[in-house]
This record gives structure tokens, C-alpha cells and sequence, in this order.
């Protein structure tokens, strides 16, 4: 079956099918999180008429809230997008929604969920569920235990007969906080759901360039040829955050920013840059490749830290012209704190496509400016004629950006001879953005992979394996750390200082 149309040279390859009417149920719906992120999603798609009509949304939570104080909170959610131009009234949208008041963490609880939801169900002949669980990860074995034992794991708690009906259930990061813990809790999930039935998401994997990896390797065919070690110098995958820890002092504190950004987000950009070809693009495919990845990543040797780990902590500094304190000044922190808010890594990938390339993933918060993306360096051509004609005073690496935000998309760095008569050499960026190049705006990451979930399309989420492999090389980088094995040392805000973006030789700030 031919899946692709063709318009004007453009090729579009349909991926995704009608919702069914499901029933979405929201854990933690008055969390940050839901508020900022989830409810959005939802909207938007339901505003484009990717929901099914019948499709249900129920928010479960411990505050108080009458149908008309649920109203004003969904509304609040939305200012922003209504608020827009084309923005659309939520009068429809609310009418999808609903609130249940209940204890999540209390299994006592469940009965009375069940019995909602069984209603609920009834009324709309709804025999699908998607549970999502938007709550603090401590909260995750509790959740998944009582959907179980009160049946709501099973879509047979319903007086009617739902065959062919799926379960489904959602569940954020951070997904456990070492490899124990993380091995734990896919253990917990896996004795009551199905590895189909989870989806582990990092909303990284639903961000538009980060999926357009995939695309711009295995589809141009003039990079595959050259995607290799012989012709690849190194790969940095750098995500920066100009912000501070705002109100995630308690979670953030705890993890640091290696547990936050590099155990997920950066091994996962890490796993599309450097996976081989799947055979198909089927989610178990694709995650086959990315897996093989995270398990050839040389294992990290604690002996030698100092030659592969760096990581700081940021004091008081002046970001966008105003003045921020100090990492151990914020709200809620000890002033004798030690977790990182900067770390960058150099890590090698043992198989025959990458051996010898370093790969640098470097993350960092309070640094001059938001900004995510993977670059490549080429390794320069073997001989340079032009050596004797011309000053060869920066190196000629052709360079490829790949910008995940903010303005998105990719540049490649080459190097032209500058109009005169004199053979002189300077760089140039053929470049392509998404703003430039398309109409339409780019959908926010949650938008699509809770399309996905919907859909049953486990792509874009990381299977038991995937979590177990990553965190089985970034638990020995956390022991490091905490046994001290190297120095924290520390960065003025808005500029993290050439002791750490040259530590590897690289200028990696």
C-alpha cells in the first residue's frame, strides 16, 4: 500500500490514522506540567479536529474545584492560545472536560475513580483509556499499582463489551533515578501493563527538528555516504538553558543537571544522530537501531573522570542585563549544595561507524541563551592545495548545526573564495530555516506525541530497554560525582568561562 502523495515536489508520508473516542485521564491535572503543557496540547489538537468527537478529557486532582472553578482553570491554561490571533473560544473544549476530586496517592481513592470513569464510559460508549500520568515520579509505582488493583488496568470493568479496546498509559520523566530505580519501576509497570500498552515520553522526541533527524539522514543521499568515522571529525550536542531552576528547587536539587537533560533528552539526540538505517520505520524498528547505540557507548571509567567530566555550579552573574543569584542563593537550596547545573561529557561510540569519534554532550543552565542543538564537524579535506596561496588561519572543518530551538533548522558551513584577486578564503552558511521555508507553525512537541499515544504509535517513546541502557552508563558518571572524583567547579551566570568551554579543547560554549 502506498502510503505517499506527491505535490509540487513535495512528498507526504501518512503516518497517522482517525483517533478512536477515548477516554483521556489526567493524574496530577492541576500540576505545572498539565497546566502549562498537557491541557495546551489537547486543545490545539482538538481545535484542528484531531480528536475524535466523542473523546473525553478528565482531569483528576486533590484541590476542591465546582465545574465553574474547573472551567476557570482550563481557561487560564489556554490565555495564551485564545489570546492569539486565530486564536479560537474554548466553549466546545470545555464541554469535553471534566474534574474528578481524588487522592492519586491513596488507593482507598480508586474505587470511586473507577466508578466516574465506568459512568462516564457508559454515557458516550467509550471503551478505550489513556492514562496519563502528569505527577511527581515518586508517585508513578502508587498510580500504576492502584489503576490495577481497582481494574482499571483492564478495559473489561465495563458492563459492555469493548473488544479490540486498548489501555494505554503515559508516564513523564525523569523515569527512575539511577539504574536500580529505573530497573524497579519498569519491572512494576511491565507485571500489569504490556511493553505496548507504556509510553515513556521525553517531549525532546516530539520536537519537530529533533524528528527531522531521521528525515535528513536516511532520506538525502548525499549525507549517508559520509555519516562515519572516516569523514566525521567529533559530534557536540548541547543544550543550554538561559534560565534558572524557577520553582523545581526540591526535584532539581535532587537530580542535577546530568539526571535532568543528559540521561534523557541528549541520549536520545544522541541515539538518532548516530543510529544505522532501520529496516522500516515501525516504532520497534527504530527503536532496535537506537538501542544498539546507547549500548555500544564505551562504559564511563571512573579512574580517569578528569580526561571525560566536567561539571560546575553557577554563581551570581548578570543575564540579559539583570543581575541573578547564586545556584545555592535560590529558594530552597542548601547553601552548601553540590549538584551540578553544568556538566559536559565526552563519551566514545564502539562499533565500526563511530570508533574514534568523541561525542560531547554538554548542558548547562543559566548560560547566556536558550539554545539546543547537535553539531557536526567534518574532518577537513585530506590535502589543502590552497596552503601555499593563502593565509589557512582558521581551520577548514566544514561544520553542519542542526537547530532545535529556538529558530529551528539546519546550516552547513563551507568555505568559498572571497571576490578579489586575492585567493582568499572565508567561511559561508548555506542555511535553512522553518520560519523561512514554511507557512505553517511548528506544532509544540506535546501536541504530537500525544497524537501518537492516541494513535498507538510508539515511535517517539522510549521502550524498558532504551531507559535501562542509558542510565546503565550515566549511573556511573553520577558516582563520580557524588564520590567526588572530580572538582565542581563553578561559572558566573550568563557566562559559564573558558575553564569549562575549552576543557576538552573545544570551544564548546
Amino acid at each position: 500500500m502506498n502510503n505517499c502523495s506527491y505535490n509540487n515536489g513535495a512528498v507526504s508520508i501518512k503516518t497517522s490514522k482517525e483517533t478512536s473516542s477515548c477516554i483521556i485521564v489526567i493524574f496530577g491535572v492541576t500540576g505545572d506540567l498539565a497546566h502549562k503543557k498537557i491541557i495546551p496540547a489537547l486543545y490545539k489538537l482538538f481545535t484542528m479536529g484531531l480528536l475524535n468527537e466523542k473523546t473525553r478529557i478528565v482531569g483528576i486532582g486533590r484541590r476542591k474545584y465546582s465545574d465553574m472553578e474547573y472551567s476557570e482553570y482550563i481557561n487560564s491554561a489556554l490565555e495564551k492560545l485564545t489570546a492569539a490571533p486565530g486564536g479560537s473560544p474554548t466553549g466546545d473544549f470545555l464541554k469535553i472536560n471534566s474534574y474528578h476530586e481524588a487522592d492519586f496517592t491513596d488507593s482507598a481513592e480508586y474505587p470511586d475513580i473507577r466508578e466516574y470513569l465506568k459512568k462516564l464510559a457508559a454515557r458516550y460508549k467509550i471503551c478505550d483509556f489513556l492514562y496519563y500520568l502528569s505527577t511527581p515520579p515518586a508517585n508513578f509505582e502508587q498510580i500504576i499499582t492502584s489503576i490495577h488493583a481497582s481494574g482499571l488496568s483492564r478495559p473489561d470493568f465495563l458492563d459492555v463489551s469493548c473488544a479490540g479496546s486498548f489501555v494505554r498509559v503515559v508516564i513523564e520523566k525523569p523515569y527512575g533515578y539511577d539504574i536500580s530505580s529505573a530497573r524497579a519501576l519498569n519491572e512494576k509497570v511491565l507485571s500489569i501493563f504490556s511493553e505496548d500498552q507504556i509510553y515513556r515520553i521525553d517531549h525532546y522526541l516530539g520536537k519537530e527538528t529533533v524528528q527531522n533527524i531521521m528525515i535528513f539522514r536516511f532520506v538525502n543521499g548525499i549525507f549517508e555516504p559520509i555519516w562515519n568515522q572516516k569523514y566525521i571529525d567529533n559530534v557536540q550536542i548541547k543544550v543550554f538553558e538561559s534560565e534558572g531552576i524557577g520553582g523545581r528547587a526540591n526535584y532539581f536539587d535532587r537530580s542535577g543537571i546530568i539526571r535532568d537533560i543528559i540521561q534523557n533528552h541528549s541520549l536520545q539526540m544522541l541515539s538518532l544522530i548516530a543510529m544505522e538505517p532501520s529496516a522500516s520505520t515501525a516504532p520497534d524498528a527504530v527503536r532496535n537501531e537506537k538501542l544498539k547505540v546507547l549500548q555500544s557507548i564505551r562504559p564511563f571509567d571512573g579512574n580517569e573522570a578528569a580526561k571525560f567530566l566536567t561539571a560546575a555550579q553557577y554563581s551570581a552573574g548578570i543575564i540579559g542585563g539583570e543581575t541573578v543569584q547564586a545556584y545555592n542563593r535560590e529558594k530552597n537550596i542548601a547553601s552548601d549544595s553540590v549538584t551540578e547545573t553544568f556538566a559536559a561529557i565526552k563519551l566514545f561510540i564502539d562499533n565500526w561507524r563511530w570508533a574514534g569519534v568523541p561525542f560531547y554532550l554538554i548542558a548547562g543552565k543559566r548560560m547566556p541563551e536558550r539554545l539546543t542543538e547537535v553539531i557536526v564537524t567534518f574532518k577537513p579535506a585530506p590535502h589543502m592545495i590552497f596552503n601555499s596561496l593563502c593565509n589557512m588561519s582558521e581551520s577548514v572543518s566544514n561544520r553542519l548545526v542542526i537547530r532545535v530551538q529556538p529558530d529551528e533548522g539546519i546550516s552547513l558551513k563551507i568555505f568559498c573564495k572571497r571576490p578579489g584577486f586575492e585567493t582568499e578564503l572565508q567561511p559561508v552558511s548555506m542555511n535553512f530555516d522553518y520560519s523561512g521555508s514554511f507557512e505553517a507553525s511548528l506544532p509544540e512537541a506535546y501536541e504530537r506525541l500525544i497524537l501518537d499515544a492516541l494513535n498507538g504509535d510508539a515511535t517517539l517513546f522510549m521502550r524498558s530497554d532504551e531507559i535501562e541502557a542509558a542510565w546503565n552508563y550515566i549511573t556511573p558518571v553520577l558516582e563520580c560525582l557524588k564520590n567526588k572524583k572530580i572538582e565542581l567547579k563553578n561559572y558566573a551566570a550568563g557566562t559559564p568561562g573558558p575553564e569549562l568551554c575549552d576543557f576538552f579543547g573545544l570551544n564548546l560554549c
